[in-house]
């Protein structure tokens, strides 16, 4: 699943090449139709209405959520890419995902579901082979409304300091991984990021939120502000993190070593909701857990 690096990698590229542009046409699905799957509660008129002549002024992006603003209207584009959503820009690139490329070799790319085409030339496809991404419209203040008004802090932008930090775990009896998982906690954290968070706090994914002491939250912090900007400054470009990070191993739970200790693989959370998680301190572990 797309997490807090790649979703901003994607505000980045619109940032890079739509800012500023007007949208002169609006296309669907491949074949011309309107997957009412993605399109969450939005009608096909009312969504090229919301973009057609209009000026994308400003992309936000907030944990996994971003929405783009538009000149002159009250209706914002809302994105969450699922599990396979993704952003390309013709003859510019497209999103990097560990689990699978965007082919952007034929225009518009296959699983387009969305393609925006611009005043300068610039277009722009939403692909999703597996359809879990959501489009929605947004009226007004899109922070002041769910999904985004129910988010918590977003690392990248609004890291709490160490006592408001400390503060969201102190009632929390379940295991830290899960309680990274909820988006209500720390927007955009999901498995991968929680993963590489617990393996260089040396936390235990299973160790209860509230029985952290406050040197270990004070590592899951830094370990957690260091790892997405180190994921965000390198576009989400797995093949540019750092050698010794958990995520180069954690794929397919292929046995393996991290550090020279085994990889294991326990459940953490629901039963059928497995996701990794590292550890380090006596072994490398991988856990799975539910992003909520």
């Amino acid at each position: 699943m797309p997490e807090l690096p790649e979703v901003e990698s994607a505000r980045c590229l619109v940032e890079a090449h739509c800012i500023g542009a007007k949208v002169t046409k609006v296309e669907f699905n491949e074949d011309g139709s309107f997957d009412e799957k993605i399109f969450k509660d939005v009608e096909r008129k009312a969504f090229v209405s919301a973009l057609l002549n209009k000026t994308l002024t400003a992309a936000h992006r907030r944990g996994k959520h971003m929405w783009w603003d538009m000149s002159g209207g009250a209706d914002s584009p809302l994105f969450h890419f699922g599990m396979t959503g993704a952003f390309s820009i013709r003859g510019k690139g497209a999103m990097k995902y560990k689990a699978f490329v965007v082919d952007t070799s034929n225009w518009p790319p296959r699983f387009a579901k969305l393609v925006v085409t611009f005043d300068n030339g610039i277009a722009l496809a939403y692909t999703d082979p597996r359809r879990f991404g959501r489009i929605r419209l947004v009226r007004g203040d899109v922070t002041a409304s769910p999904p985004i008004s129910e988010l918590g802090f977003d690392p990248l932008l609004a890291m709490p300091d160490e006592a408001a930090f400390a503060s969201r775990f102190a009632k929390r009896g379940g295991p830290i991984k899960s309680v990274l998982l909820d988006q209500t906690i720390a927007a955009g954290v999901g498995n991968w990021i929680a993963d590489e968070v617990l393996y260089h706090s040396r936390l235990h994914p299973e160790q209860p939120a509230k029985s952290l002491t406050p040197a270990q939250l004070r590592d899951l912090r830094d370990a957690m502000e260091d790892v997405i900007k180190t994921a965000c400054d390198a576009g989400a470009d797995a093949e540019m993190f750092p050698d010794d990070w958990l995520f180069h191993h954690r794929w397919g739970k292929v046995a393996g070593e991290v550090g020279g200790e085994p990889i294991q693989f326990i459940t953490v959370g629901e039963e059928n909701e497995r996701e990794a998680c590292g550890w380090r301190e006596g072994g490398a572990q991988e856990t799975r857990g539910r992003e909520r």
